[in-house]
């Protein structure tokens, strides 16, 4: 009885193609929870922060980013993982309508050339293989996808120049010294009126400290000729006090009631729980400054960064082989081209190729969650290494891992992501969080300005 049911939920053989075209196409539920989620918790954030950072702005002036202090710092990362998101969605949106735009030319009569041209790219068949021609097919994919990503980083970083205008943590320091006393003089420029209030309060109060000085002088004084020293000081006095009145009842006018001591502007604001996080975790771009041609961080940097498609391919085969399924690597040519036009806009993002898996969702879920944890706990691991060792290449080499499971790990079709988020959503909301958290807090500025 379980087989025959099990019969009749398989699709027919002319069936197949469209069941596994309808699955990687994700339904309308899907796409629309995915705009939620992205509007929600991604989106959000970018609005949210911008609107904070323009109200804090115009409160202290229009200066750079980094004299707010690790508040700020922090919001302007959030807002870096919102823009993240969008070109991530737009760069799958444009695999999509790359893809279907050639599936159409393939249909309307070119079927045959091209599969010839690009046979196991596409990866349209789905016939058994033997073992040692599919993994060769895989390691051809692999050295393929690698080329074009590496063309990408050398691209982005020697050509975009991503950390120029990042600072070591000694320029940095000076810059925000700098930056502090270039906010006190504008916030010093901006409350005038209040501060010159001040000023006028001060001088009021002097007076009247000294006329009752002179009064208690008066009333002590026993000669005659003293008193009258004492009560021609005391109507001069008097009209120096009325004038400072009059300044005071001014600068009160234009200051609309405010009064501002100008040495509250030396005063730095008490750290938040935020700069205590930002301390801890913030970690500057591995190798800042201009990159020059023959730097090892293009060439050698290029390696580096290639190595997580590597290791996450050996990874996701080795426990697909233990759970008895097929796994495909393929780079298509489509995402070759969408990877090279992102590079050349100076953006390095690794959605190049898709992994295919043959099963049913938990078995396709289970080999992509192993894709995106296994980078990340590298990437953590790294993180801490370099924490404890200080070496900078250690920095990189953690910023490298981290950015494959960053940007795998949205629930779009065909990254990494839908597979768990179709296989148990639970299970995808805590490795979006762990993810995504990691690379808030443990990503440099380098990771953040590359990307």
């Amino acid at each position: 009885m379980s087989d025959a049911i099990a019969q009749a939920e398989e699709p027919t053989t002319g069936q197949s193609g469209e069941a596994e075209h309808a699955e990687e196409g994700g339904s309308r539920l899907e796409v629309a929870l995915a705009i939620l989620i992205s509007a929600f918790f991604l989106l959000g954030p970018l609005i949210y922060f911008q609107y904070r950072y323009e109200l804090f702005i115009s409160e202290t002036g229009d200066i750079r980013e980094g004299a707010a202090g690790a508040t700020l710092a922090l919001a302007v990362i959030f807002r870096t993982v919102s823009r993240t998101v969008l070109r991530t969605i737009i760069r799958t949106s444009a695999r999509a309508g790359m893809k279907a735009s050639m599936k159409g030319a393939l249909q309307a009569g070119m079927r045959v050339l091209f599969a010839s041209m690009f046979k196991g790219t596409f990866g349209a068949e789905k016939e058994k293989v033997d073992p040692s021609k599919l993994r060769m097919a895989n390691i051809k994919s692999l050295a393929f996808a690698s080329v074009l990503l590496y063309a990408s980083w050398v691209i982005v970083v020697g050509l975009g120049q991503p950390f120029t205008d990042l600072k070591t943590a000694e320029q940095a320091e000076a810059a925000m010294e700098a930056e502090a006393e270039e906010r006190r003089r504008v916030i010093e420029k901006r409350r005038g009126p209040a501060i010159a209030a001040f000023h006028a309060q001060e001088e009021v109060d002097r007076l009247e400290g000294e006329v009752r000085g002179v009064m208690k002088d008066l009333k002590m004084e026993r000669s005659a000729e003293g008193q009258r020293d004492l009560e021609t000081k005391l109507i001069i006095l008097a009209h120096d006090e009325d004038d400072a009145k009059d300044k005071l009842s001014l600068a009160l006018e234009k200051s609309n009631g405010t009064v501002l001591d100008p040495e509250e502007l030396k005063k730095e604001p008490p750290p938040t729980p935020a700069d205590a996080v930002f301390a801890r975790f913030f970690a500057r771009a591995p190798f800042p400054g201009a990159t020059e041609w023959g730097s090892m961080v293009i060439w050698l940097g290029g390696l580096i960064v290639v190595l997580p498609l590597w290791f996450i391919y050996f990874v996701q085969s080795g426990l697909a082989k233990s759970l008895g399924v097929v796994l495909r690597h393929e780079t298509g040519v489509d995402g070759g081209v969408i990877q090279l036009y992102f590079a050349g806009a100076f953006s390095f993002m690794p959605l190049t190729s898709d992994v295919i898996v043959e099963g049913s969702d938990a078995t396709k879920g289970k080999v992509a969650l192993a894709g995106l944890i296994g980078p990340a706990l590298v990437a953590m691991a790294l993180w801490f290494a370099w924490k404890a060792t200080g070496n900078q290449m250690v920095l990189f080499a953690a910023d490298a891992f981290l950015i494959y499971p960053m940007v795998q790990t949205f629930p779009l079709d065909p990254l990494d992501g839908v597979r768990v988020w179709r296989w148990n959503k639970l299970i995808w909301f805590a490795v979006f969080l762990f993810i995504m958290s990691g690379f808030l807090l443990a990503g440099s500025e380098g990771l953040k300005n590359v990307i």
